[in-house]
C-alpha cells in the first residue's frame, strides 16, 4: 500500500520549547510509517489538545524547521515549512526583514548577504524527542535522537 492511498501516521515524539524554566510550546510530531512524511501540531498555554494546533500539511520539497530569533530581550520562534534557498519575512524585532534560508547553513540577509547574527534554524526532524532552551546563546538542544 502506497501513500497515494493515504498516510499511515504514528506518534513520533515531541519537542518542548523552553525559555529558561518557562515552557512556551510543545511541537508534537507524527511520522508516516510508509514514506516518513511528518505532520506537526502545536500545544501550549492557549492550545490544550494536539489536534487543535495542527499545522497545514507540508508540500513539495519543503521540510519543517524551528526558526529562533534572539534579536530582542525576549527570544521569539516560529515553526516554518521551508525548502532550500527559500526566502521569508520575519518581524520579531518590530521591523520586517527578508531572510533567506539555506539548508544546513542557516539564515542570511539576502541571497549573497551575511549570516543573520541573532537567528538560528533547526530541522525539527533532527531535534524532536527532546527540548530546546531559548534562553541560551545559541539555543541549547537536548534530544534522544542519535
Amino acid at each position: 500500500m502506497s501513500c497515494v492511498e493515504g498516510h499511515d501516521y504514528i506518534y513520533h515524539g515531541g519537542l518542548n520549547i523552553y525559555d529558561a524554566e518557562e515552557l512556551l510550546k510543545v511541537v508534537d510530531v507524527w511520522r508516516c510509517r510508509r514514506c516518513g512524511n511528518m505532520r506537526l501540531g502545536l500545544r501550549g498555554p492557549e492550545v490544550l489538545g494536539s489536534s487543535e494546533g495542527m499545522l497545514p500539511d507540508i508540500s513539495g520539497d519543503k521540510h519543517w524547521v524551528l526558526f529562533v530569533c534572539k534579536s530582542s530581550s525576549k527570544p521569539c520562534f516560529e515553526v516554518l515549512q521551508l525548502s532550500d534557498t527559500d526566502k521569508f519575512v520575519h518581524k520579531c524585532s518590530g521591523e520586517e526583514q527578508e531572510l533567506h534560508y539555506v539548508r544546513g547553513k542557516g539564515v542570511f540577509y539576502g541571497v549573497d548577504g551575511p549570516m543573520a547574527s541573532s537567528c538560528y534554524v533547526y530541522e525539527i526532524g533532527k531535534i524532536v524527542r527532546g527540548y530546546i532552551d531559548l534562553s541560551r546563546t545559541p539555543p541549547e538542544v537536548v534530544t534522544l535522537i542519535k
